[in-house]
């Protein structure tokens, strides 16, 4: 079976969702900055451990009975589509980026306590995050290999669309 292919959007409502998407961003960044200078010392940990639990649950909240998980969304707004075999996979790999972020706050939660500082605390993460990102689009190409060669830029044309749409 083929899988279904994504509409394509016009480029007005692409533009009007990224606009959306990088304002949201945007604030986020806004307001850990005003948090930060509230925080004192610990306000880098602290605001890492704000961070990470707040991407977490959006991951985790789409991984509810009759949600949609979030990488099955933006995985169905690629331009190969997403064969219905493969929203286990895209679900399992929500679940696990859900974790990994939870347990990056637990890290930083406990960097307050300084087990370690957070500058290192960061790299490891954006390391991690980075390796798990790009890694992962090699393991999709192997197990959906009907869907051609996935690579971070389809990827993101991919969440641009579903945030858009």
């Amino acid at each position: 079976m083929m899988p279904a292919r994504a509409p394509r959007l016009p480029a007005r409502r692409l533009l009007v969702g990224s606009t959306l998407w990088l304002l949201a961003v945007s604030a986020e960044i806004l307001l850990a900055g005003v948090a930060l200078s509230f925080a004192g010392q610990h306000g880098p940990a602290l605001v890492a451990v704000l961070v990470n639990l707040a991407v977490a649950l959006r991951f985790g909240l789409t991984l509810r009975p009759g949600q949609v998980p979030l990488i099955t969304r933006y995985a169905r707004c690629d331009e190969a589509g997403l064969p219905s075999h493969g929203e286990a996979y895209t679900r399992a790999l929500t679940a696990f980026w859900c974790w990994l972020l939870t347990g990056f706050a637990l890290l930083h939660a406990l960097a307050v306590f300084g087990w370690w500082t957070t500058a290192d605390l960061s790299l490891l993460q954006t390391v991690a995050c980075l390796a798990l990102f790009l890694g992962e689009h090699a393991v999709r190409t192997h197990r959906l290999p009907e869907l051609g060669r996935a690579n971070p830029w389809r990827t993101f044309r991919a969440i641009l669309a579903h945030h858009a749409a």
